[in-house]
Order: structure tokens, then sequence, then C-alpha cells
């Protein structure tokens, strides 16, 4: 079960015994860990994305082959973006160790000898790779093998520009990803209108409505979305975000951030990284927060560990750091 909890920096805790999930880990200054609405789903379970991918594989073993249908590319470069993100993915759950290696090349390969002999479905894909890797030797690793399949088609769903939920975003594009993001997604209406504050006056009363939760959630989202670098195009039925201006590949793929664990906790990384870059820390930020919502909400905002809270106040203090807020 993961957990997200912005305002704290992380922490990798030791390795957990085989088969057993990361505790969330409350961060020094809340009282309790961020989790509730937040934690993670097992990974067959569905929260409005694609359905969790077990289930898929379920599907088509009774016979339902209509599933979705990867598309067509460059087959060698894919497997070899799908073995450095699933080596670097159990690193980072885990520790490194040789074996994520060789677990990541082999899931690649899989996926190549499937593509190669005409397995475009993703829940076929599923299960060639799951099969492939119970044939191997997993004592060292921390997972099994449909851990490692379920990994390698939610890249590859990602990459197809579907919304996948409960997974974290790759850490780098895959071949033909960005070109792929560009085509854009639609702008909800509620954020249409919307347009970013000329002076300094009307962005701190924006931030201020912001951390006070008097701004729609689709409005902060195309807030944060355009300080990454995102631009709204106006078509003729609908506005829709254009990735092309992105330049940090973490942010590809990202439609929102509140109610989204997995977008905060890279916009969170991506504030530290800020952050450090001018040798500032988050604790200088905590004063701008304080003079926004005032001390006494914010230490109760903090002690009842509200995520709705801990995630308008990572889009505000990226919104003022990076945004120019």
């Amino acid at each position: 079960v993961g957990c997200f909890a912005p305002s704290i920096p992380s922490r990798r805790p030791a390795a957990p015994l085989p088969g057993h999930s990361r505790a969330c880990v409350a961060r020094q200054g809340l009282a309790k860990p961020l989790g509730g609405a937040l934690a993670r789903r097992p990974l067959g379970a569905s929260a409005g994305g694609v359905p969790g991918l077990r289930a898929q594989a379920d599907a088509a073993d009774a016979g339902d082959r209509g599933g979705v249908q990867l598309p067509s590319g460059d087959v060698k470069e894919v497997s070899a973006w799908l073995s450095a993100e699933v080596r670097q993915w159990l690193d980072d759950e885990w520790i490194p160790r040789d074996i994520h290696r060789e677990i990541g090349e082999i899931a690649a390969g899989a996926y190549e000898s499937a593509r190669e002999r005409g397995v475009n479905e993703a829940g076929d894909i599923l299960m060639e790779v799951a099969n492939t890797m119970m044939e191997v030797n997993l004592y060292e690793a921390d997972v099994g093998a449909f851990d490692i399949a379920n990994k390698v088609t939610d890249l590859l769903l990602i990459n197809d520009g579907r919304d996948v939920c409960c997974t974290s975003q790759p850490y780098n594009a895959a071949p033909g990803a960005i070109a792929q993001a560009s085509d854009g997604f639609v702008v909800p209406a509620e954020a249409e209108a919307w347009a970013r504050p000329d002076s300094s006056f009307d962005r701190y009363q924006f931030l201020q409505q912001l951390i006070d939760g008097r701004t729609h959630p689709a409005v902060i989202d195309r807030a944060v979305l355009e300080s990454l670098g995102y631009e709204v195009r106006k078509g003729a039925d609908s506005a829709v975000y254009d990735s092309s201006g992105v330049t940090d590949d973490r942010a590809l793929g990202i439609k929102g951030f509140m109610g989204n664990e997995d977008s905060c906790e890279i916009l969170q990384d991506m504030l530290e990284e800020s952050l450090e870059e001018q040798n500032k820390d988050e604790e200088d930020l905590v004063p701008l927060v304080e003079a926004l919502v005032g001390e006494a909400a914010l230490r109760m905002a903090k002690e009842e560990g509200d995520v709705d809270f801990a995630m308008r106040e990572v889009c505000v203090k990226w919104l003022h750091f990076a945004g120019g807020y």
C-alpha cells in the first residue's frame, strides 16, 4: 500500500520481506499518514481508469478477445524502453539488485517475442509476460510473475495515451510518446474560460482561494498543467491540452493533480528538485502557506491529515515557486 504525503522529503524504507508491500510512513509534522482515499488498490482493481489488467487477462481466458489493441510501432525500441523502466521501477520500489536488470530484460524479451508473433492485445501480452516470468527463478526478487506482467502492460497502456489507475508514471518517455501526447486531451468545461491572473495581487488572491478550497479542481489542474508547459488549443467542439511544450518527461501523460496521488507525488518531487537547485528548502515556503490560510488552519489540516488540503498545498507551493505566482 502506498501513500501520498507531500510536505516532507521521502526516505527509502528498508526492503520489505518478499510478498509484502511497503507500509505508508507518516511524514514528520503530520499526526497521521495521508492514506484512506489515496491508498493504492491491488493490481487487479479498477477506479474509473482502465480495468484491472488481471481482470482483462481473466476475460481473455474466458474467450473475450475484444480487449485493448496496442498500436504498431518500433517493437525493439519499445522493448528496450520497457527493460529500463521495469528495472528502475524495481530498484526504486525495493533496493537495487542485479536480478532487477535480468527481470527487465526477460520481461521486455517476452513482449518483443509476442509482438513479433502478431500478439497485439493487452491482456494477451500480460499473459505472455506472466507465463514467461513464471519460468524464471524470482527467489531473489520481491515481486511475482503477475506483478511484473501488470507493470509491463500498465506501461504499454500509458504509452498508448490511456488512463491507467493505481500505477506510477514512466520514468522516461517511450518512443513516440511525445508526439502522441501532443494529440491533446479535453479541458473540462469548468476550466475552459479560465485565464492566468495578470497582476501579482490577482495571482496571490488566486493562491488564497486555491488553498481555501474555493477553486474548482479542474481550474487548479489547468493552472499547474500550464506552468509545466501544457498549452490549451481551441477546437471546433472543445478545448484540448497540448503537451508539445512540456520539457520534463515526468509531466507527460498527466491529466490532473487534484485527487491523483501519483501526479501529486511527481509534482512534489519536481518541487523539491527546483528548490534544491536554488539552494532553498521547502520550509522556506511555510510562511507563504501560513499567510494564505492562517497558522491555526494550517496546523489543524496537518493534525487531521487532510488529504485534499495536502494536494492543494503542493499545487500552491509549485505555482508560487516554479510557476511565477
